[in-house]
């Protein structure tokens, strides 16, 4: 399966240069089989794992990274290639390749090198290391850097500090640039410095370093305040600075002109990526469905759709308004699986919108070109057509980065398939079997995926589902 997969993705690229890891035999070694009745789901699978191969590559130091896009861009040179914007992404994603630790210890210490690139860019750092350890049980190298963890984490709390005492931030430093709220009291930066105080809290109770207990207090407090001072009503916002309050980390020509508050935003959705909601807030999901607020033929789409502001021109190819990304169709989708295995028959939502929201997902991710129809993965589409927008306006442009979205390397796939569908879910040290199956879904299986040391297969058909250890 694998074999035919490949050739068939190698042929669509005829002519590229080869990547070192881009081939059979790593990837006959390192992932999981996965098949599914949903075919689009499974092509899908195998298509993603053959980019995400691309973009492991060796920086001028001769140490692993992992890259965003495969073609040079001007702001990542100095990390070639690195960008801390998708790195949370890149740990939920790579930990279920096999035996790839050491290319992982080294993506992770070599930000510890580009501390000003980390910083860049908004991100879950610390908490991904955590997500990452706990499927590897590469404990003793995550306690090993949790120092400079949490210098990382200090520094990103102090730059990102309010004056209400919560944290602020520019959309375009979430790799979410357009938005309709552009600046604020972000949803997504209070949910990633509470998980990075999560994810440090979890490393250091392993090692049963007292230290610990001051990061779960600092994450319960800001938890508190996510919860009763950005949900309103029934949804997460980004609420404003105080009046006259500035931010420093800002571009002016990356920011919505007229920007507006109480819009609903899938960026409000972040906080459940962390569990962060309780119960209460778990009305949130039922717009993920509504076809006049999120839900497109497509995908799920960055703003609310009757809102005025929906789609608002600018004069940009990578646009927050409106379009759907992967990146934030990761985050809410990761989102809706935690809480599904949570509160499950208590949500507006069950396991059968998940498989819908996933399978829209896979079927997005296609393109059209000279007839032939072909996998694809780039930056943001259009919720109703599919056409990929920013690279659709980039080809058209005499940029040097034109061809940048090719195998963009900036959203999860495999981990929604694994986690989230298969239900592999890693509890501290402890491995569960939540399944999130869909009515459409008629069997899969997993084969050979591996957890804290343990090698499982996976089977659900029409006997059921049942996991075997190997």
């Amino acid at each position: 399966m694998l074999a035919s997969y490949l050739k068939r993705f190698l042929d669509y690229d005829e002519g590229e240069r080869e990547y070192p890891f881009c081939n059979y035999a790593f990837l006959q070694e390192n992932l999981p089989v996965f098949t599914c009745s949903d075919k689009t789901l499974e092509e899908i699978y195998y298509f993603r794992a053959y980019t995400m191969s691309k973009h492991i590559k060796t920086n001028r130091h001769g140490k692993y990274i992992v890259s965003e896009f495969l073609t040079p861009v001007s702001w990542a040179m100095e990390t070639d290639g690195a960008i801390g914007c998708p790195l949370g992404h890149h740990l939920a994603e790579y930990r279920w390749l096999k035996n790839t630790q050491d290319i992982i210890k080294d993506y992770i210490e070599n930000w510890f090198d580009y501390e000003p690139a980390l910083l860049l860019y908004n991100n879950w750092f610390a908490y991904g290391v955590y997500d990452w350890a706990s499927v590897t049980g590469e404990w003793s190298f995550a306690y090993s850097i949790v120092d400079k963890l949490i210098a990382y984490f200090d520094k990103f709390c102090a730059a990102q500090l309010a004056e209400n005492g919560m944290y602020k931030g520019v959309d375009n430093y979430d790799g979410m640039e357009l938005s309709i709220s552009a600046i604020g009291i972000r949803c997504t930066v209070n949910a990633y410095i509470y998980g990075n105080a999560v994810g440090i809290a979890e490393i250091l109770k392993r090692f049963d370093d007292n230290r610990a207990q001051k990061y779960v207090a600092f994450a319960e407090r800001l938890q508190t305040r996510i919860n009763a001072e950005l949900f309103d009503g029934d949804f997460y916002y980004h609420k404003p600075l105080n009046v006259g309050e500035r931010i420093e980390k800002f571009h002016p020509n990356f920011t919505n002109p007229n920007r507006k508050y109480g819009v609903k935003e899938l960026s409000g959705y972040v906080p459940f990526y962390f569990d962060i909601p309780k119960k209460e807030q778990q009305i949130a999901w039922r717009y993920i469905k509504d076809e006049r607020v999120f839900k497109a033929k497509f995908g799920l789409t960055t703003a609310d759709q009757s809102d005025e502001q929906f789609n608002y021109a600018f004069p940009h190819m990578c646009l927050w308004n409106g379009p759907v990304w992967p990146f934030a169709t990761s985050q809410t989708l990761t989102g809706l699986a935690r809480s599904l295995k949570k509160y499950g028959a208590a949500l507006p939502v069950s396991a059968d919108d998940f498989c819908t929201a996933l399978c829209d997902y896979a079927k997005s991710q296609y393109i059209t070109e000279n007839g032939v129809t072909r996998p694809w993965i780039d930056e943001n589409l259009d919720g109703q057509t599919g056409e990929w927008l920013a690279k659709n306006i980039l080809s058209q442009s005499e940029r040097e980065d034109k061809y940048r979205g090719k195998d963009y390397n900036h959203s999860t796939y495999l981990d929604l398939i694994i986690s989230g569908l298969c239900g592999v879910t890693v509890d501290g040290e402890t491995v569960k079997f939540q399944p999130l199956i869909g009515k459409n879904i008629q069997s899969f299986s997993l084969q050979g995926v591996k957890v804290n040391g343990k090698t499982y297969d996976i089977v659900y058909d029409e006997q059921g589902y049942r996991v075997i250890e190997q």
